[in-house]
């Protein structure tokens, strides 16, 4: 049974629905507006070594993916949706590398299954118009993985061009840690297959090499910025090796809590939990194409037999090492779904074909279909926001009209119907986000209002979150300031952002300022998603915020 023509056409709209998600013009995740702040810098400036902040040297992540956002917003412009754009397109790549090795592996119906899987999951969907490092990683991660199970068949010159350099973009996005996901189904096929050979073959440390050698654009950076100006003071201290720290400090520091980075609150079922929620609808086809995995581990070809090694070998070595740190985030799993994404496909591929295997899976996703619609339909109602109940309601009647036309789909249905019901949910949820934003989001509303104004510089008092996104809405830079007292000391026009309870201080030093506008918004915007929906409700607690307006002559 062939299953390719059935797949394209889900994996198309959910493609549609996942983009329709770009087109808000509020970045919404408080950790993309500071890395679209961080290329934005760059692209003003054109200073491509140096990462800035707020003003400041910033030293956490690799430059990759500002230098990538950076090109993007001296392409198109500094916006929220050319923010996006080049982190959806990573998303592509990802999926067009998953397809690949799936294809590989097990040929094109499993492929275009496995694709299915991995646009509709639905931390996939969202980390795609989050976009942090992650969304780049996946793609990178993928096309080295394709390229080294290639260049391991066959030593050719371009898959080893190839694979070393996605390897070194991997490192350069996320630092040397991405060479154990990239490896480690590797290695441990390569143990299965008891080719030992393998790990001292020339072939592998010409590769290594070559993945060393395409990295130095980040370590030159790292070198310009850190290393050559060891009276910078960073964390607090001088002589601060930025190659160090992303080597060593970044990595080891981080998965041993002793950098200069911490955190203590990790728990060893993190990403378990994490994993239940964010690889929606597919949890359960996942842990039934495991389970089957080695139910038939013998009776498999040694060819299949090796795919399956490679595929858990990548994937639950990660997971371990993720679970063992105590430095955990829920979007670390992202680079992990690809490789769970071809089992399920593999074992959807099986179980479609097979017209006496069980009927636990199907009512499990047909369980999962109810739930996911349902929450949308909770939600919108609970909201009861007009934009919402509509979009619901059309997308509602448009899945019980689907349901109706292809009642004979047979087992395909617990294909087709759990991916719709994401497609409901997220794009409900996406609706809802970008509503609840554009109505209480400061850094967009003062942008309105400032940019019908003369051309003034820009501040904004004690909302450092906010000052970043508002330098991007206005295509400038915003200071932050902690104080009125260092306004003072500054010369010409400006536009200063500010509580309204803090006016009278301003006023004060400044009697010639003049209100623009009073704003009731919510100055901190992110955080859990039971904040989320009161705002969406219009129950949170609103802010006054005042743009304020001084003129010097």
């Amino acid at each position: 049974m062939k299953f390719a023509h059935r797949a394209k056409w889900l994996v198309f709209l959910t493609l549609l629905v996942n983009a329709a998600a770009m087109v808000s013009p509020v970045i919404n995740g408080g950790d993309s507006i500071t890395y679209a702040a961080l290329s934005q810098h760059i692209a003003m400036s054109n200073d491509w070594s140096d990462l800035i902040l707020d003003g400041q040297d910033w030293l956490d992540k690799p430059h990759l993916p500002f230098w990538i956002t950076a090109v993007f917003f001296k392409l198109f412009g500094v916006s929220a949706f050319t923010y996006i754009l080049p982190g959806f397109l990573a998303h592509l790549v990802g999926g067009f590398f998953t397809y690949r090795i799936a294809r590989l592996f097990y040929g094109r119906d499993t492929a275009w299954l496995t694709v299915l899987v991995y646009v509709s999951v639905y931390h996939l969907m969202d980390s795609s118009v989050e976009v942090k490092a992650e969304t780049y990683l996946t793609a990178f991660i993928m096309g080295a993985c394709y390229y080294w199970l290639r260049f391991d068949a066959q030593a050719k010159l371009k898959y080893l061009l190839l694979g070393a350099l996605f390897s070194a973009l991997a490192v350069m996005t996320k630092g040397v840690f991405t060479l154990i996901t990239i490896t480690s189904g590797l290695v441990c096929m390569w143990i299965f297959q008891r080719h030992w050979q393998r790990f001292w073959s020339a072939k592998w440390w010409i590769a290594l090499a070559f993945s060393l050698l395409f990295t130095v654009p980040e370590l030159y950076a790292l070198y310009l910025q850190f290393d050559a100006h060891p009276e910078k003071i960073v964390f607090g201290q001088t002589h601060v090796s930025g190659i160090k720290f992303f080597l060593w400090d970044s990595q080891f520091g981080r998965f041993f809590n002793t950098g200069p980075i911490k955190n203590t609150n990790g728990h060893p079922l993190y990403f378990v939990l994490v994993f239940l929620w964010a690889f929606l609808p597919w949890v359960a086809v996942f842990f039934a194409s495991i389970i089957s995995g080695v139910r038939k581990f013998t009776s498999r070809s040694e060819a299949e037999k090796s795919s399956f090694v490679f595929l858990c070998g990548a994937f639950f070595t990660t997971f371990g090492l993720f679970s063992a740190t105590s430095f955990q985030l829920d979007h670390y799993t992202v680079i992990l779904f690809p490789f769970a994404a071809i089992l399920c496909g593999k074992f959807l591929t099986d179980w479609l074909s097979d017209a006496s295997s069980g009927r636990a899976i199907y009512w499990i996703q047909m369980g999962f279909t109810l739930v996911l619609a349902s929450l949308a339909v909770v939600l919108s109602i609970r909201i009861n926001s007009l934009p919402l109940l509509a979009f619901v309601a059309v997308a509602m009647l448009a899945f019980a009209a689907y349901g109706y036309a292809t009642r004979g789909l047979g087992k395909f249905a617990a294909v087709a119907y759990p991916l719709l019901a994401m497609n409901i949910l997220y794009g409900f949820l996406a609706l809802m986000t970008a509503l609840t934003f554009t109505r209480y989001d400061v850094a967009y509303h003062a942008a309105s209002i400032i940019r019908a104004q003369p051309r003034t510089t820009i501040y904004a008092h004690q909302m450092p979150l906010e000052c970043r996104e508002l330098g991007l809405y206005l295509q400038t830079t915003c200071q932050p300031i902690e104080d009125f007292n260092s306004l003072v000391r500054t010369t010409g026009d400006m536009t200063v952002v500010l509580r309204e309870s803090d006016v009278a201080q301003l006023t004060q030093r400044f009697p010639q300022a003049k209100f623009l506008a009073t704003l009731d918004v919510v100055v901190h915007k992110t955080g859990t998603f039971n904040k989320l929906i009161a705002m969406a409700q219009g129950n949170w607690p609103l802010e006054k915020v005042a743009v304020v307006q001084i003129r010097r002559n």
